[in-house]
């Protein structure tokens, strides 16, 4: 007679998959606490302004700190 071997082996993945999430809170928990926080508590600036030029008063987006478009900028020099 053969010995059916189901239900041990079912009680001991279950165990192993109870052990799994167990450590997996733990970990998760413990490591992205202070990200949460950080994420959730900090504003970030944006990095694309939007620049209304000195000269010429054209509207221009730009991730540098100038007050002079591109075309403005280029006839100075």
């Amino acid at each position: 007679m053969a010995r059916d071997y189901t239900k041990d082996i079912e009680k001991k993945y279950a165990e192993e998959a109870m052990e799994r999430k167990a450590k997996a809170r733990i970990q998760a928990d413990a490591s992205t606490t202070a990200l949460k926080v950080f994420k959730h508590y900090v504003k970030r600036k944006p990095l694309v302004k939007q620049v209304i030029c000195k000269k010429c008063g054209k509207v221009f987006k730009t991730n540098r700190n100038t007050e002079l478009c591109f075309d403005c900028e280029k006839k100075g020099k």
